[in-house]
């Protein structure tokens, strides 16, 4: 999923919640995992021309349960609503990512939850079933469950922005 799914999906499964928590934070925390995990694996590809040993595609260290545990931790010790709306919006992006595996299975070396229980599959993360971000994203253009999140995501954001603009003009 993109940013359309992952933000206007992902802040709208945590219904009663979703007021309480800072707009900003839970935003970013929807898209977090990707703004770490892809840049890490593109950058080490380019840096390498090659995958990495342990970082050998695009859902890794913030796709881990240790990363949404620590992210736990911190808003439980801290009590702050931005780090409880990061863990939140992270939390949903890991729900929306494995919502993907159900739909399309991937490769066994490829899975999410791979990364999800790192390191109790092995000191590795999943396999990128692509070797550039081109691939990549024609990949994830051709993805069905891909296609709908945007689309959903994108008219849930769009709905929101509509009754934003039409109370503030009330």
């Amino acid at each position: 999923m993109f940013v359309l799914g992952h933000v206007g999906i992902g802040t709208r499964m945590l219904f009663g919640l979703r007021e309480r928590l800072p707009a900003r934070w839970l935003v970013l925390g929807c898209l977090l995992p990707d703004l770490i995990d892809k840049p890490l694996f593109y950058g080490l590809l380019w840096a390498r021309g090659h995958p990495d040993g342990l970082i050998s595609g695009s859902r890794s260290v913030a796709h881990s349960g240790i990363f949404a545990l620590a992210l736990l931790a911190l808003a439980l010790a801290s009590r702050r609503p931005p780090l409880w709306a990061v863990f939140a919006g992270v939390a949903t992006h890991l729900a929306l990512d494995i919502g993907g595996e159900l739909v399309v299975t991937p490769a066994a070396d490829s899975s999410i939850w791979i990364a999800i229980f790192f390191p109790a599959f092995g000191c590795r993360f999943p396999k990128a079933p692509f070797h550039s971000i081109f691939e990549h994203l024609r990949l994830t253009a051709e993805n069905l469950y891909v296609i709908a999140g945007e689309l959903v995501g994108g008219a849930i954001l769009l709905r929101a922005w509509r009754l934003r603009r039409k109370a503030q003009s009330s």
